[in-house]
């Protein structure tokens, strides 16, 4: 099939999505349509130089970027590639977005690109890095959003589920967050609602039990399920397959879904598990297509994967993820350090889109460093466990946590429902035994729930040896 025969195909899946303002949406929707399947030559022309565009007023305006030497010395010419404009600008990390705040903030911006809102997002020691969002970023986050859902073939027409944090959903009427065992009601998607016209949504605590979650989806009956991927692998095991027959899409949130989780889903449901990778920070970055890479809306940001010295990486190498905004003048955010390790894919995408991609989304790199010596082999070796035991040693496992104590000595905590999980149990010790020997000890707790998360997001691994960094959200 030919771009131009793709382009179409997906011009006919957008045609079912009745934007509220037409003549304001669909000139944009186009837009997006067309640079998933320009020519790669007029996508890198393009990209460079919204860049520069971006990069020069981010120098006159920016007090920070203004004061420093290496971008006072930048040439930012548009026949530069983007690559080549990155590579003479420093990182920007989170410590350094947390302390200068105010030497970020634009002091102009053109008519329209002003500041609207206030971005905060908690960390593991609970202080917020606060990005201040223009009108464009934020109505960017609801047209990319529904990129996604177009390239899922959701139909703007159903229910859609969310199983989610309360923090995360909506204040009821009274102003109190959800209560568990109640369900949050609306008439139409969140952030879509005001763009498009869609089925309505519904809301359930997480903090739920996964009995009454399943016992929720079978009564509401929807066709379209957000919620993140240990709850979704959860649910699978609980409802013996897919928890409700009504259920045609899943989309999964904020934490990692590996692939043995992914296949796991994927074979109980018979449904494909989108996700996509974003920041609190910047927005939606990218969406994982059907191919298995994850295409950058380079409309809105660029994405760089970079080796420890900066350098980018090679095909088939994995690196440190840069994110640099495009759309938000109001507090311009360049070559931002996610923390995040992804893969850099080589090729053209089997799905046919030419936006830029990157593979598979490996982790958080930067607390590791803090670790001792053999740390990651041996969170490592928990995870690829896990995936490759047999379903029926999991079936009654919700979630688990590995901990590193600062005398060396690991826990790993399962929350598991029902009697003991003694097979499980000894098939994890003999598995670590095999792999280290008796030196590094492992004990095994079964409870009942995972302890509370200080910044709210649930994390696989935790040690006693991480400073209290931020460690933000990233997904959506």
């Amino acid at each position: 099939m030919s771009l131009e025969e793709k382009l179409e195909l997906e011009r006919a899946e957008q045609a079912r999505w009745r934007p509220l303002q037409p003549e304001r949406i669909n000139p944009l929707t186009e837009k997006l349509l067309c640079a998933e399947f320009s020519s790669p030559a007029l996508a890198r022309a393009t990209e460079s130089r919204n860049l520069s565009s971006t990069l020069t007023f981010a120098r006159q305006q920016v007090p920070l970027y203004r004061e420093d030497e290496r971008w006072r010395a930048a040439s930012f010419d548009d026949g530069k590639s983007s690559a080549e404009l990155l590579a003479q600008l420093p990182v920007l990390d989170k410590h350094q977005l947390q302390e200068s705040f105010d030497q970020l903030r634009a002091e102009r911006t053109p008519k329209g690109c002003e500041g609207s809102h206030l971005i905060s997002s908690s960390g593991t020691t609970g202080r917020p890095a606060r990005v201040l969002f223009s009108m464009p970023a934020s109505f960017m986050f609801g047209l990319l959003l529904q990129r996604q859902m177009r390239w899922e073939r959701v139909d703007p027409n159903w229910t859609q589920a969310m199983i989610r944090l309360p923090r995360d959903i909506p204040r009821q009427n009274d102003g109190h967050a959800l209560a568990d065992g109640s369900t949050h009601r609306a008439p139409g998607w969140m952030y879509l609602d005001k763009l498009f016209h869609t089925g309505s949504s519904i809301a359930f605590n997480r903090s739920n039990s996964i009995e009454a979650q399943v016992n929720w989806l079978r009564h509401e009956r929807p066709e379209y399920l957000i919620t993140f991927p240990g709850t979704l692998e959860a649910l699978i095991y609980a409802g013996q397959g897919k928890p409700v027959e009504s259920l045609r899409g899943l989309r999964s949130i904020s934490a990692t879904l590996t692939e043995g989780m992914r296949s796991r889903i994927e074979s109980a449901t018979g449904l494909h598990v989108q996700q996509n990778y974003g920041l609190n920070e910047i927005g939606i970055v990218a969406t994982r297509c059907e191919g298995g890479r994850y295409h950058v809306n380079s409309e809105h940001c660029v994405v760089e994967i970079v080796d420890e010295n900066g350098a980018p990486c090679r095909p088939g190498e994995s690196g440190r993820i840069l994110v640099t905004a495009l759309t938000n003048l109001a507090m311009p955010l360049v070559r931002y350090d996610t923390g995040d390790l992804a893969e850099v894919a080589a090729g053209n995408c089997p799905c046919g889109r030419t936006l830029p991609a990157f593979g598979r989304v490996i982790g958080r790199y930067r607390a590791m460093r803090y670790a001792p010596e053999g740390t990651s082999a041996r969170v490592n070796a928990i995870a690829e466990t896990i995936e490759k035991l047999p379903l029926p040693l999991l079936e009654n496992l919700r979630e688990y946590q590995l901990h590193q104590y600062l005398d060396g000595n690991f826990e790993l905590r399962l929350v598991v429902r029902g009697n003991p999980q003694n097979k499980l149990t000894k098939a994890l010790s003999a598995a670590w035994v095999a792999r280290f020997g008796e030196t590094t000890p492992l004990r095994i707790l079964e409870l009942k729930k995972l302890p509370p998360p200080p910044g709210g997001k649930q994390q696989e691994f935790t040690s006693d040896f991480f400073p209290g960094i931020d460690d933000e959200d990233s997904g959506q």
